[in-house]
């Protein structure tokens, strides 16, 4: 039988996924092939491990696991903040819009028509000479191409930015080592490889990505809206990549500190200990009352006073029910109640209660052996 669900997901799988053709061939192929098994395989993982969560109530967000949610909000934050273009380098090509063929002498000339010209852009003067440089200075941004005076190849420029790319993925790591440290608590450390396995993945991406991009593409842009600016753009991914793995893991900290998904009942020990706590709680309350009992049962005057209460609220009670507002209001809940089904409900309990007790050891009267 179709549901929401189900159309949704055959609308995904059979009618989005086969459109996705500005992805690469091979992934489109994979999404195409493996996209509906596995699309169909979360979502029932999901769906069972939500029924299972039903079971167990939810509860406040743990005082531990909000500082962990505080951590990865500042982060994510912090994150689409650095991915504007306010905090990006400058790139001499977009700022003056000029094309990868301009020669160095009019593109520097374009930009000293809007800034004064600085020692870092008389270094990039001089290394524009070749079209080479000007590839790398796309894909690796300007601080590599002016700093590194041992560069000679792609390699050398990609071993000195190497460092540079790492900073802000390490310091990521921190970040999700921070939220899903065991100080913070259980609820946070059992997301703790997967939040390391996230941060190491965007990491290889992103340095895959760089070591494997084929400048050559570049040379065939004729307008700077056609130029990709690889620095720029991989900078931009980064950030808003950091900004949606925290967000994410937050959304699951949250969710699974709460029971709303992936809860897990307590442990015996844990159960039988609280249980051992409420008996203790519930005998010293019994005591506690059975002294207050016997005091009062013991003075004379406190049990007067008790007496005077109680013939009180009987009186008061038989007062209020005598009142014609009431009595028509128990006349129309009578009216409404169905009496057969309580007579049906009267019966089912004592026809259980009748089975349970026929079925006690010894309450059937054995045959004496002849």
């Amino acid at each position: 039988m179709f549901n929401v669900q189900s159309i949704v997901l055959m609308v995904i799988c059979y009618v989005v996924l086969p459109r996705l053709t500005f992805l690469p061939p091979h992934i489109h192929s994979l999404l195409v092939s493996f996209g509906p098994i596995t699309l169909t395989y979360c979502v029932n993982a999901f769906n069972k491990s939500r029924a299972a969560s039903r079971s167990i109530p939810t509860r406040p967000t743990p005082r531990r696991v909000q500082y962990a949610l505080d951590i990865l909000l500042v982060s994510a934050v912090v994150c689409l903040a650095l991915s504007l273009p306010h905090f990006s380098p400058e790139n001499v090509f977009l700022k003056t819009q000029s094309r990868l063929q301009i020669q160095a002498n009019v593109l520097f000339s374009r930009l000293a028509l809007l800034r004064p010209l600085t020692e870092d852009d008389e270094v990039l003067r001089s290394k524009f000479v070749n079209t080479e440089n000007k590839l790398l200075y796309m894909v690796f941004g300007p601080d590599t191409v002016i700093n590194c005076i041992w560069c000679k190849g792609r390699d050398d420029y990609l071993m000195y930015s190497l460092a540079k790319i790492l900073k802000p993925h390490i310091l990521h790591l921190v970040i999700l080592g921070l939220a899903t440290s065991s100080f913070v608590g259980k609820e946070t450390s059992r997301f703790r490889t997967q939040a390391t396995l996230a941060g190491l993945a965007l990491m290889v991406t992103e340095v895959l990505h760089l070591a494997t991009y084929d400048m050559s593409t570049i040379k065939l842009a004729k307008t700077v809206q056609e130029i990709d600016f690889v620095h720029w753009r991989v900078r931009v991914y980064r950030f808003l990549a950091f900004a949606a793995v925290d967000g994410v893991f937050g959304l699951v900290l949250w969710l699974t500190s709460t029971n709303r998904w992936l809860a897990k009942p307590p442990p015996v020990a844990e159960r039988l200990e609280m249980a051992t706590r409420e008996a203790e709680s519930s005998v010293s309350s019994m005591h506690a009352l059975g002294l207050l009992l016997n005091s009062i049962n013991r003075d004379q005057e406190l049990r007067n006073l008790r007496e005077v209460y109680w013939r009180r609220e009987s009186q008061e009670n038989a007062e209020v029910l005598q009142e014609e507002e009431v009595v028509a209001q128990i006349n129309q809940a009578l009216s409404r109640m169905n009496v057969r089904d309580v007579e049906k409900q009267i019966e089912g309990v004592i026809d259980g209660l009748l089975h349970d007790l026929g079925n006690l050891p010894g309450s059937q009267p054995q045959s004496s052996e002849e």
